[in-house]
């Protein structure tokens, strides 16, 4: 067992804008965990799961192969959003989160998920043009996803998740752990773009990620 701990954050856009907040990120844990801490995160701004999950495979500046190959002791995660205002359908959704998980797990890296939260869809439609409104609109009454709400794809990745077969191995961080005010507070922590995290909002999330890494360490420790 290395006496340092390695830590990356892969996935959409809130991976690629945490690179400025990975000091913060490292910070933290070192302050609760008392290891020597590397934290690296890389994102792809846009990036539906599918994509993420294939990036995994991909070495070079378009791929996040490079840091899978570090063998992490956690990854954290973070796709859906892409995914749910495309409308892309909870079936497609899960099964490329599903084998990211998986992919993770076989590495011996342990994911940490982050929830996706009911970030503004409307706000998001309203900057579309309209050829990206109408495809929405198409993509939902094909997949049947609700268009002005992403419930069913947080619910159907709860689903997922249950199973023993991955639920024991992985951590799992609902966005209410962060963000307890709920949706209709959560202007505070966003951009103007209510759908990428101020500096208020990472600074949040790293604190809640750090508690989980702390929890996951010590119980683990403790039952062997």
């Amino acid at each position: 067992e290395r006496d340092s701990l390695i830590v990356i954050f892969i996935g959409d856009s809130w991976a690629s804008y945490h690179s400025h907040y990975d000091h913060h990120l490292k910070r933290c844990i070192e302050t609760k965990v008392k290891k020597p801490t590397k934290v690296i995160s890389k994102g792809t701004v846009g990036a539906k799961t599918k994509t993420i999950y294939k990036e995994m495979h991909i070495d070079g500046s378009s791929g996040t192969q490079e840091l899978i190959e570090l063998l992490p002791d956690y990854a954290i995660v973070s796709a859906g959003i892409n995914d749910a205002v495309a409308k892309m359908g909870t079936e497609n959704y899960c099964h490329h989160y599903n084998l990211i998980i998986k992919d993770l797990l076989s590495a011996g890296i342990k994911p940490i998920i982050i929830d996706m939260p009911q970030v503004d869809y409307r706000a998001i439609y309203q900057r579309e043009s309209m050829i990206s409104k109408i495809r929405h609109h198409i993509s939902s009454w094909i997949t049947g996803a609700p268009l002005w709400t992403f419930e069913n794809n947080r619910t159907a990745l709860r689903l997922l998740l249950r199973q023993d077969v991955i639920n024991k191995h992985l951590i799992y961080i609902p966005a209410s752990e962060w963000n307890p005010e709920g949706y209709a507070d959560s202007r505070m922590l966003y951009k103007e773009d209510h759908v990428h995290l101020n500096e208020k909002g990472y600074l949040l999330l790293d604190s809640c990620i750090t508690s989980y890494i702390y929890y996951d360490m010590t119980t683990t420790h403790d039952s062997q």
